[in-house]
């Protein structure tokens, strides 16, 4: 591939290339492997084979508009069975970034992501909830917040649920690995981020030409 010119926009394909799980995008051969290992592939509109093939032809709208970055459960199944060592669960937690910083991550699946990864960085384990109250919170979902919390008195009552979190020995140590940017609760997430997406798009169509492109014209970055 030629080297890229600094006066010219990074493709997605390069920007992906960046990351440390996107560096050898360009080595897939598409054997399906990632996907046929995949244990919620079933639960993907893609799955990583596609996700991957995307990639390689700069479909950053398609890619981080899914949702299957927030779906990958983290097995590294695909990642150790990559036969060209393409470290695919370490790409989807790449994208899951990009999405956010881009401004495409306001789905529900995307919002409970954060608020797992928040509760995370926070104990350095799972405290189930404290993970729901800051989901809840990102979506602005009182009625389905209230709708919980008989469940999950009897949990409690029943010992199924902890009254305080159990933390880790030195939980600021999960800062260095950047498991969330902050453990700052957040509130309305899901809308601003509806409504931030939507004028990002209405930015980029009045900036497009308008002239049509023809078949042959665009897309790539040869």
């Amino acid at each position: 591939m030629a080297g890229h010119d600094d006066n010219k926009p990074k493709t997605f394909r390069e920007e992906v290339m960046e990351t440390q799980g996107g560096r050898l995008v360009m080595q897939c051969y598409q054997c399906g492997t990632c996907s046929g290992s995949c244990p919620v592939i079933d639960e993907m509109d893609y799955g990583p084979k596609r996700i991957v093939y995307m990639i390689q032809h700069n479909m950053a709208d398609e890619v981080l508009a899914s949702a299957d970055m927030w779906r990958c459960v983290s097995c590294y199944s695909c990642m150790n069975r990559c036969p060209r060592g393409i470290e695919i669960t370490d790409l989807m937690a790449d994208l899951r970034r990009m999405a956010l910083d881009k401004g495409y991550a306001h789905d529900k699946e995307a919002e409970f992501g954060q608020a797992f990864a928040e509760t995370i960085r926070m104990h350095g384990r799972m405290f189930e909830t404290e993970t729901i109250t800051r989901y809840y919170a990102r979506v602005l979902d009182v009625a389905g917040l209230a709708e919980m919390i008989p469940l999950g008195l009897r949990m409690l009552m029943k010992g199924k649920l902890p009254f305080v979190p159990e933390r880790i020995e030195n939980p600021d140590e999960m800062e260095k690995i950047g498991v969330a940017e902050s453990v700052m609760p957040k509130v309305g997430t899901l809308l601003r981020g509806v409504t931030s997406h939507a004028s990002r798009v209405r930015g980029e169509d009045t900036a497009h030409d308008p002239s049509p492109v023809t078949e042959g014209e665009g897309g790539g970055d040869e």
